[in-house]
């Protein structure tokens, strides 16, 4: 009898892209879904996880997605604190008159004082973002804590910046921001760029042994010009 023919082989499936692979087991925050949830909802939501649950939320935080919204909400959370800083300083001068005496003079200098920041900070912190972002990626792509990408970090370091929203409250609201910030840029580094605490803290730590070793090296040159210059010509 005639063989029977073989049967089809299933088609095969399509490669995954490497976008495809970076977002297995994410999820987009609502920040970037704000159609979905409405601006503000999308706004509260990604604070509150950010803040709240960060190891949940930057473990769910795809690597790719662009730089515009986490840059956007960066901002804005830096507009937040720099407003309410203001605020703040505006209330403790009108207290230290006293008396109500000032405080219209001390509002305009508070207006106008924004008014500069908006122009001049905002840039600045722009630049000192995207330049202590490149640093730092730098220093994990040594410790091997990189694979990810520039992005990855970037996003990471980016929607960490939700505790900037604690100089709403006076006094210890800015000192507390600024603690738990920096433990929220750990977490978020380490969970969204899939790498382990040891790592992660040598990718923090890098930056700052290479900026002691070249102050020890200036001192060490700036004494040895020193010790040169009392030498002198034999009299």
């Amino acid at each position: 009898p005639a063989a029977e023919p073989a049967a089809p082989l299933p088609p095969s499936a399509s490669p995954l892209s490497e976008q495809e692979v970076a977002a297995v087991g994410t999820e987009p925050p609502p920040w970037e879904a704000r159609r979905e949830f409405g601006f503000w909802n999308a706004l509260w939501l990604t604070w509150r996880d950010s803040v709240f649950r960060p190891i949940q939320f930057f473990r769910r935080l795809p690597p790719r997605g662009g730089l515009g919204p986490a840059l956007g909400y960066s901002v804005l959370l830096a507009l937040v604190a720099l407003v309410f800083n203001l605020y703040w300083s505006l209330i403790e001068g009108t207290l230290a008159t006293g008396q109500g005496e000032g405080a219209l003079a001390l509002g305009l200098g508070s207006f106008v004082m924004l008014i500069v920041w908006l122009v001049f900070v905002i840039p600045l912190y722009l630049g000192l973002l995207f330049a202590s972002v490149a640093i730092l990626h730098v220093s994990f792509v040594i410790v091997g804590a990189g694979r990810r990408g520039f992005e990855a970090t970037f996003r990471a370091v980016a929607y960490a910046s939700g505790p900037a929203a604690f100089a709403v409250f006076p006094f210890f609201g800015p000192l507390f921001g600024i603690v738990w910030g920096s433990v929220l840029v750990f977490i978020a580094a380490r969970e969204v760029q899939r790498t382990t605490n040891g790592r992660t803290a040598l990718g923090f730590t890098l930056p700052l042994i290479a900026f002691l070793g070249l102050l020890v090296a200036l001192g060490v040159l700036v004494s040895l010009l020193a010790s040169l210059a009392d030498i002198g010509p034999p009299a």
